[in-house]
């Protein structure tokens, strides 16, 4: 599956999508970068979606994915949602603590002009809405946290949403960048916050350093890996690499999962179908994949679940 292992080049640089996690001022600043091409090329390939989307939507997974690694425990999960009133109405992510993430948009063939920048007009796409982060943690009722979107650039909506949910001052960066062919040239993306205690003058500082980006994907099509971005970005500031972590999307259905769907329709549904001679069919909305269970199975189920009391 793509960027499941990260490789190196002649000169140690890893290679394949992958996450970035550091430091910077002696703690107070903590820092995370991505380049995940093949993850939002598989979800471009999976959904068939437009080029606007496959910016919209691999955004949120990017975004998804460093936010994924800043959590502890080896099982959480978090989820993204962009509900907007634009074409393409919104966007579902869930990534884990792995670098693993899957997504979907409801609408994902949707095609727009290209905004006043001559840009993909994501915010234009997306529309106005809002974005809820969910936080699910095993044994904890999980936490969701819902903000009015700012411009439905991902970016911006996700700064808002540290700064008003989390109190944590905190700068976002996501870009995608397609080819002509509508294929994946160029993804990643940022995060940086400060932490609790840190000093104003840091602030003054990583204004400056961000200051000359114009976008991630410039970046990357300089040829930056995500350690070359943040060693940028916190320059000056003293900046240290804490671990690298494989990023790819996952999304984890397999026809056990299918069936278990299938079986939850209830007793009198599996009948109907088996009377009915019509097989069943489950549709992964993360993935695309489609699972058909034939009547012989069907007929199989339905006495399992007969047998139960």
């Amino acid at each position: 599956m793509a960027g499941e292992l990260i490789g190196f080049d002649e000169r140690g640089t890893h290679q394949g999508d992958h996450i970035v996690r550091g430091t910077a001022a002696d703690g107070m600043i903590r820092a995370f970068a991505i380049t995940a091409r093949e993850t939002v090329q598989t979800a471009h390939e999976n959904h068939s979606t437009s080029p606007l989307v496959t910016a919209a939507l691999g955004r949120l997974m990017m975004a998804g994915q460093m936010m994924g690694v800043m959590f502890k425990g080896p099982d959480e999960l978090v989820t993204l949602t962009v509900r907007g009133d634009g074409p393409i109405g919104g966007l579902t992510v869930t990534a884990n603590t792995h670098g693993q993430v899957k997504g979907f948009a409801n609408h994902p063939n949707v095609w727009r002009a290209h905004n006043a920048l001559d840009k993909l007009d994501v915010g234009g796409g997306i529309g106005a809405g809002t974005l809820t982060v969910i936080r699910d943690q095993p044994g904890i009722e999980p936490y969701s946290s819902a903000v009015e979107l700012v411009s439905g650039e991902i970016g911006d909506d996700l700064t808002s949403y540290f700064v008003l949910s989390d109190q944590v001052p905190t700068s976002v960066g996501v870009g995608v960048l397609v080819n002509g062919d509508t294929s994946v040239k160029q993804a990643g993306g940022f995060i940086i916050q400060l932490m609790p205690g840190y000093y104003d003058y840091l602030v003054d500082e990583l204004e400056h350093n961000l200051a000359g980006v114009s976008s991630v994907t410039s970046l990357l099509e300089d040829g930056m890996t995500p350690t070359d971005i943040l060693q940028y970005l916190l320059r000056g500031l003293d900046y240290q690499q804490l671990e690298v972590v494989p990023a790819q999307f996952h999304c984890g259905c397999n026809e056990e999962r299918a069936t278990r769907a299938v079986v939850a329709l209830g007793k009198d549904e599996l009948r109907d179908m088996v009377e009915k001679g019509e097989p069943a069919q489950a549709h992964c909305h993360f993935c695309g994949k489609d699972y058909v269970l034939e009547t012989s199975r069907l007929e199989e189920l339905l006495a399992q679940a007969s047998s139960q009391k």
